[in-house]
């Protein structure tokens, strides 16, 4: 097995474990690798003035991480950026390094992504068609490159939005939507910048990103100086279901650095 400690996938919006299939198996078979998906499961729709509103998705992280969990590595993906980033606060000494991947601390929204967000809300993933959504999507090309990859075959897109249809509900949907339209906390600069000295931060983000405009990684290594900032990817949102070959040799090359004993 490698050496490195295990590494948790964590997935946002539509999410789905098999979103991260090609990625687990270009990292191979010596990497541990888990997935965790931010779902509903029965808890409320987060308060926007709570002082610490992830505290639930954290709690629930850690239940399934087990209650004295060795470190681990956190792979924040979109939403699951966030989430990683609350739980390395709320336990970083449980925390080895963590990957941000077209991730963000709070979501800043263009007028044009505030306007959609109620239509996502509203639409029932029943409702997607994923062999005729990735049709529409292979075809036009600024959504294959914005959301996938400007080379992603049809069939890599169809994958993608057939496991989001069956694995998240609306109810899910509208919960995790809550969490992207919660308001900057005031706080998360000198938190950021706390914590990138204290655990190894690789930022990740990708040059067509629709969903999370690279603006939101931009943000981070300015909060955090002390991360290092990977040039952005070619692609969309989900780049690394079309290119996990490549996003899996740099985290193991981050990791090798990061987690090295002369490093620690």
């Amino acid at each position: 097995m490698s050496s490195h400690p295990p590494i948790i996938l964590l997935n946002g919006v539509y999410g789905a474990p098999e979103h991260f299939d090609a990625l687990r198996r270009a990292l191979g078979p010596a990497v541990s690798t888990r997935t965790f998906t931010f779902r509903r499961a029965g808890l409320p729709d987060p308060h926007p003035l709570a002082a610490d509103p992830f505290a639930p998705v954290v709690a629930r992280l850690g239940r399934a991480l087990g209650p004295a969990h060795d470190p681990v590595v956190l792979f924040g993906f979109s939403l699951g950026g966030a989430l990683a980033l609350e739980y390395a606060f709320a336990h970083g000494d449980r925390v080895a390094a963590i990957v941000i991947v077209n991730g963000y601390d709070r979501y800043t929204g263009s007028l044009f992504h505030s306007s959609t967000l109620p239509l996502i809300r509203e639409w029932p993933t029943a409702w997607t068609h994923p062999r005729i959504g990735a049709r529409m999507v292979h075809r036009m090309r600024f959504l294959r490159r914005g959301l996938f990859h400007e080379d992603a075959p049809v069939e890599v897109i169809r994958r993608g939005l057939e496991s989001s249809a069956q694995a998240t509900t609306q109810e899910d949907v509208r919960f995790q939507l809550a969490y992207v339209s919660l308001p900057p906390a005031p706080d998360n600069a000198p938190r950021l910048a706390a914590l990138a000295r204290r655990i190894p931060v690789l930022l990740v983000s990708s040059r067509n990103d629709a969903v999370v405009p690279p603006a939101h990684t931009q943000r981070l290594a300015a909060a955090m100086p002390d991360a290092t900032w990977l040039p952005a990817f070619e692609g969309g949102h989900a780049f690394f279901q079309h290119e996990a070959g490549a996003l899996a040799e740099a985290v193991r090359r981050f990791l090798d650095t990061a987690l090295s004993p002369v490093a620690r």
